[in-house]
């Protein structure tokens, strides 16, 4: 009965060695924003959605200015002309700006999506190139570093994925 429960002890112990050896280097991390950040092509991407942006935005303060100007404008002529014709002036423009507001909230909305689906362009374009380095690499799970707690520096994969984007990928369409 002792023998056996010894070979049993043994048998156990050599089972979680063999597991703990196995489950070595399976495990990396990445931080995926500076990837998106610091590839040529990531790059290129989060530059020219700015641009857009920023145009946008420009716009934007041009038409708010503009609607300002314009009821400063009919304040100014308050004096001039009847209570009536200064409340129909303002309502006007309240229905005007209304309309702008929503026309507003909607390009910016567009401007989200547009962003979102060009980022998850990028990102289904370089998941081949992860698959690959993780095959090759026999790394079996690939966490993203905004989940990791704490980890040793030797499983952040981040910089050798950079290059190796830079290398296959220099451009991203955007759509």
């Amino acid at each position: 009965m002792k023998s056996i429960n010894k070979f049993l002890f043994v048998v156990i112990i050599s089972l979680l060695s063999v597991n703990n050896l196995k489950a070595e280097n399976k495990v990396a991390y990445l931080d995926i924003d500076h990837v998106l950040m610091n590839t040529i092509a990531g790059k290129s991407l989060i530059n020219t959605l700015k641009k857009e942006e920023e145009l946008k935005i420009d716009k934007f303060k041009i038409n708010d200015e503009n609607f300002k100007k314009e009821e400063q404008m009919i304040i100014a002529k308050k004096k001039l002309i009847s209570k009536e014709e200064v409340n129909k002036e303002m309502r006007e423009l309240q229905i005007k700006f209304q309309k702008y507001k929503k026309e507003k909230a909607k390009e910016i909305e567009d401007l989200k999506i547009k962003r979102n689906n060009n980022i998850v362009n990028f990102l289904n374009l370089i998941n081949p190139i992860i698959e690959k380095y993780m095959a090759e690499n026999s790394i079996y799970i690939l966490m993203d570093k905004k989940n990791v707690f704490i980890a040793n520096k030797n499983f952040d994969i981040t910089n050798k994925l950079i290059e190796l984007i830079d290398n296959q990928i220099k451009t991203v369409e955007i759509k």
